[in-house]
């Protein structure tokens, strides 16, 4: 019999990789609220709806006459509790809802692993804006506040000064569904994305990536997140101090078998923070594209085994080349669009793997200020043998989009 896949929800330009996933051995369905012509060309079946709620993902399996499903995973979507549902209710294999919780809401999380003893900054969780105030009284200022149940750095707000927190958490608050916030201490070092698959204990990295924050507080209170760089600039030894504090974390919260994606922090005097870490794949094209140009590595058929019960092929995660890739957006932060052309007219210099816009634009189409991650108004993959190569490819390419703002009025 052949087996039943569901990818459950498609991240931001992770839709390229559903053409790789066709196989004459499963019935590939696909579960996404952004139906492109990728995924109806990759896709025996497609589903319209919200890949972030399980009922309604549930209701149209039913609406469809599916009733079976051998295995179930995203393509780079934050919704590991879906997931887990789906895997649930259907006897796939998956971690349970539990689990998925305790790594996709931020306060359950921090405390799992505060109790496992990891390093982690000061926090404290707060239900209303007064408990907020007094929150950021005795954590100190600056400091982080976010929504505990958000994802995509959607309401992560910078708070430097006393008169900010009740604006700033009301903010948060709100955009919070379950009103919970987490205002954490404010620390400054480098970040940076693993990315791994935990089994039988064991954490096998497939991925090291350097997070790009040159812009990081230019849009403040929010944060900007400018792309990611392979190879690391960090030392191997260094690299080894994360991973082993990424095991670490993954043991306490229970993620095995699963796909590991973190946030880490390195202090300037080399504190190891643990700031995120889920049970999916990278998004944004990290795992599947940025990652796999630098290394070789697909972690595509592995995160497929895993969704099918199959035992993992560590050996297919073994680097085969090493090679310089950087991934660099540009913010969008407002203006009106007077014309725009196809970023496949610069995509075709040497060493561009690619260019797209990250909103749908056309002339006319009113740009709003940058509010936060998912605000891009464009982005470049570009490699070269050399990191400042890549680097320089990828400034030039993003200063020739074909694209122009109206001139603002006197």
């Amino acid at each position: 019999m052949t087996d039943r896949l569901l990818v459950c929800g498609i991240g931001s330009g992770m839709d390229r990789s559903l053409l790789e996933l066709r196989s004459p051995q499963w019935e590939l369905i696909v579960a996404t609220d952004h139906p492109t012509d990728r995924a109806r060309a990759a896709a025996d079946l497609l589903l319209v709806c919200d890949p972030n709620d399980a009922v309604a993902v549930l209701a149209e399996l039913s609406a469809a006459g599916v009733d079976r499903l051998d295995g179930v995973f995203s393509l780079g979507a934050d919704n590991p509790p879906v997931i887990s549902v789906l895997a649930g209710r259907f006897g796939c294999p998956g971690l349970p809802l539990e689990t998925a919780l305790d790594c996709t809401l931020k306060d359950r999380r921090l405390r799992i692993l505060r109790a496992a003893g990891l390093d982690l900054p000061r926090f404290a969780t707060a239900e209303s804006v007064g408990e907020a105030v007094r929150a950021a009284a005795d954590i100190g200022l600056p400091a982080v506040i976010k929504p505990s149940d958000q994802t995509g750095s959607l309401g992560v707000l910078k708070v430097e000064s006393a008169a900010q927190v009740r604006t700033l958490a009301e903010e948060a608050l709100r955009l919070s569904p379950g009103g919970r916030i987490v205002i954490e201490e404010f620390l400054e070092g480098t970040e940076h994305t693993l990315a791994a698959f935990m089994v039988d204990g064991e954490l096998h990295r497939f991925g090291f990536a350097d997070r790009e924050y040159g812009r990081k507080e230019e849009f403040a209170p929010h944060f900007f997140e400018g792309g990611d760089t392979l190879p690391s600039r960090l030392t191997p030894e260094q690299i080894e101090e994360v991973t082993d504090t990424v095991r670490r974390g993954a043991r306490a919260l229970r993620l095995d078998p699963a796909v590991i994606n973190t946030d880490v922090l390195r202090t300037h005097d080399g504190r190891v923070i643990l700031l995120e870490i889920t049970c999916r794949l990278t998004g944004a094209r990290i795992a599947t594209e940025v990652m796999r140009l630098a290394t070789g590595v697909d972690p595509l058929p592995n995160v497929v085994r895993l969704a099918l019960g199959k035992p993992l092929l560590p050996a297919e995660l073994a680097p085969r080349q090493p090679r310089a890739v950087v991934q660099r957006f540009v913010p969008a932060d407002g203006g009106v669009v007077e014309w725009v052309g196809d970023p496949r007219d610069v995509a075709r210099r040497t060493g561009v793997h690619d260019v797209f816009w990250g909103l749908d634009l056309a002339p006319g189409t009113v740009v709003p200020p940058y509010r936060g991650g998912a605000d891009v108004l464009a982005g470049v993959i570009a490699h070269a043998e050399h990191l400042a190569e890549a680097e320089a490819i990828a400034e030039r390419t993003l200063r020739a989009l074909p694209l122009r703002f109206k001139a603002a009025s006197p």
